[in-house]
């Protein structure tokens, strides 16, 4: 599974890049500009979550968290609202359990990240329109999920953030093609 997850990745990333190259987009907005902007971030996310990632791999047993139906939703016309509260919930809940629990890590992987998702929670608030947001999904049933999985949660959590990544980046693409 883990191999199939790589391919998938690296296939997804060939993909993205090879449309990124063949497309030069001049924007006109600052919502614009942060989507065209994005995979620089998602770069980022990806190289600190690198210097964590096999800690809370290996501690993680736990069925997924974020799974087919969260990437379903964030795919939706509701995709924005599942994006800011998901990031909201990594805000408020993940990052800060990861930081009082003081794991084996730096605390600098974890802080980049949380910058990261600072700065995309408060542009994709400011690009609500740009988006084209619709209601809100259910997001009670990722949280509950989170919830019954008590203090392995948190390492659940932090080990599906290469999926989460995935997520954004899938979604953020696809507002490429459409503005």
């Amino acid at each position: 599974m883990l191999f199939s997850r790589v391919i998938l990745s690296a296939l997804v990333m060939f993909l993205l890049s090879a449309i990124a190259q063949c497309r030069r987009v001049d924007c006109n907005s600052d919502c614009c500009s942060f989507v065209e902007g994005f995979p620089v971030r998602l770069k980022e996310l990806r190289s600190a979550y690198r210097e964590i990632q096999r800690f809370y791999e290996s501690n993680d047993d736990l069925e997924p968290l974020l799974d087919e139906n969260v990437k379903q939703n964030i795919n939706s016309p509701y995709g924005c609202h599942v994006m800011n509260q998901i990031l909201h919930f990594y805000l408020e809940t993940i990052l800060p359990s990861v930081l009082q629990k003081k794991h084996l890590h730096a605390k600098t992987p974890i802080d980049s990240i949380g910058n990261i998702f600072l700065d995309l929670k408060r542009d994709l608030v400011k690009c609500k329109t740009y988006f084209s947001c619709r209601t809100p999904f259910e997001f009670s049933s990722l949280k509950d999920s989170y919830e019954k999985m008590k203090e392995k949660g948190v390492n659940k959590a932090m080990g599906e953030l290469d999926i989460l990544f995935k997520y954004i980046e899938q979604y953020l693409a696809s507002k490429r093609t459409m503005h």
